[in-house]
């Protein structure tokens, strides 16, 4: 029941609108008391209420961390990671905006979340380095990551047509059980493995795996493999690079009934063995294809490996390597001379050759847009390193570290995520530093919203999000 109730203060009279309701949790009657003004005409119920503006409190980096949170609204996303993360979502949602906002060290957090919008939507964020320590070890358990995962996976990529596996090191000089010994490209360093699992149709991660510096990858994909099925991802497509091609691992592939497609080692028997049969006639008319811009030699041939399993090679020339590796090989066997004739004729006549080894058959027109899919990981590794700032890693404690690559991985999808709304126009990075400038004046009863420039209309339009002029608080 709503009815107006009138109270006088000296000469002037005033009017305050009373809605009389029940309190459930308290159970008794309350009311809701609603200033309508001074009185002007009671009869006609006319009040006079001045609008007045309060002083302002504070001006704020907008444009990003708004556009940063609607999408993710938008997709779905922010709905898993609230549903999993419950209390801790707002100080969750206010590191992911700051990795993909400000790519900078976990100690600035405090002070960009002190001067930008996200300390309005994230209200019960905790964001001192403290505070951000203790996140990172509750992010480090393995409880709450199962319970992401069983969300995420169902809900975003089922992998149906194939996965891509890859690992990336992550040198650092940190004193903990993952950091270890290892080869990394060439170099020997002190370092920590980042696995990732992708969605090969849909370019996103999917699972991730930390590991010790000294494991090396072709001893990982089976367990990563057996993790995967916990999560309902079985009987898929695996793409991988020659690091994780092995007897074991490929054996294992059989006999889960597991298609594959791997570069094969250099190194290996079976390489050797197609060089002496397939390089004659590799360079033929027959063997021609184009890729892109780029004309390739594909030499195909159904063979046997590791106890008689039925598998495809395909020999693959690229001419343009073939003559930059043949010129670095020339200018490096002038220098060194520890080389036999044999061995030389063998690195000029395999120079500009992979050998891609996969468990179905597929077109010659097929293979390097298939096997280049692993890129795909490549790719989304430079967005961790260069757009994400996952290097140099800062934290000491093995849990905080497993939580902070988790952040990482959090973040990494929603980039993922953004990448494809923005599309071709720009990067996410262009496109969150222009949104930066826009401001917002914090008042106690309202946020004004700046004008927008020409960019920052044209990116809005781009990804279907409208920014209004004011916002309530």
């Amino acid at each position: 029941m709503t009815f107006v109730r009138y109270k006088k203060f000296g000469n002037l009279e005033y009017a305050y609108e009373i809605t009389a309701y029940w309190d459930k949790k308290k159970k008794k009657p309350r009311q809701k008391v609603k200033y309508l003004g001074k009185v002007i005409n009671k009869e006609k119920k006319v009040f006079e209420k001045k609008q007045h503006r309060t002083p302002e409190k504070l001006i704020l980096d907008f444009g990003d961390s708004y556009l940063v949170n609607k999408l993710l609204q938008d997709n779905g996303y922010y709905g898993l990671l609230s549903s999993v993360f419950e209390d801790y979502c707002d100080t969750l949602f206010a590191l992911i905006a700051f990795r993909l906002c400000q790519n900078s060290a976990m100690r600035h957090a405090q002070a960009w979340f002190n001067g930008n919008y996200a300390k309005i939507i994230y209200k019960k964020a905790e964001m001192p380095s403290q505070r951000i320590s203790d996140f990172l070890k509750i992010l480090g358990e393995e409880e709450i990551q199962r319970a992401f995962f069983k969300k995420y996976l169902p809900e975003f990529s089922n992998a149906r047509n194939g996965i891509i596996i890859d690992a990336t090191s992550l040198p650092n000089q940190i004193h903990n059980p993952l950091t270890a010994w290892g080869r990394s490209g060439e170099e020997i360093d002190m370092q920590m493995r980042f696995l990732l699992v992708v969605d090969k149709e849909k370019s996103s991660p999917l699972f991730f795996r930390c590991l010790p510096g000294n494991i090396v990858d072709v001893s990982t994909l089976s367990n990563t493999i057996d993790e995967l099925k916990k999560y309902g991802i079985k009987n898929t497509c695996v793409y991988a690079d020659a690091g994780f091609f092995s007897e074991d691992n490929i054996t294992e592939l059989y006999k889960n009934q597991i298609d594959f497609m791997m570069r094969l080692p250099a190194g290996r028997t079976i390489f050797k063995e197609l060089m002496e049969t397939e390089l004659t006639g590799l360079e033929s008319g027959r063997n021609m294809v184009r890729y892109g811009k780029r004309g390739l030699f594909i030499k195909q041939r159904k063979i046997s490996i590791f106890g008689g399993h039925e598998a495809y090679a395909h020999v693959v020339l690229d001419p343009q390597r073939k003559g930059r590796e043949t010129s670095r090989l020339v200018t490096d066997v002038i220098e060194d001379k520890t080389l036999s004739d044999e061995e030389i004729d063998y690195q000029i006549q395999t120079s500009g050759i992979m050998v891609v080894i996969s468990s179905f058959n597929l077109s010659k027109e097929e293979v390097v847009p298939a096997y280049y899919v692993r890129q795909t990981a490549e790719v989304l590794f430079g967005f961790s390193k260069d757009d994400l700032d996952i290097l140099p890693l800062r934290v000491h404690d093995e849990q905080a570290i497993r939580g902070f690559l988790f952040l990482q991985f959090i973040t990494l999808i929603a980039f993922t995520q953004l990448k494809k709304k923005f599309g071709k126009e720009c990067t996410v990075e262009e496109a969150l530093i222009n949104m930066r400038n826009l401001k917002c004046k914090v008042y106690d009863d309202e946020i004004l919203i700046g004008e927008l420039t020409k960019q920052q209309k044209m990116i809005t339009k781009n990804v279907d999000v409208i920014v209004p002029k004011t916002l309530g608080i």
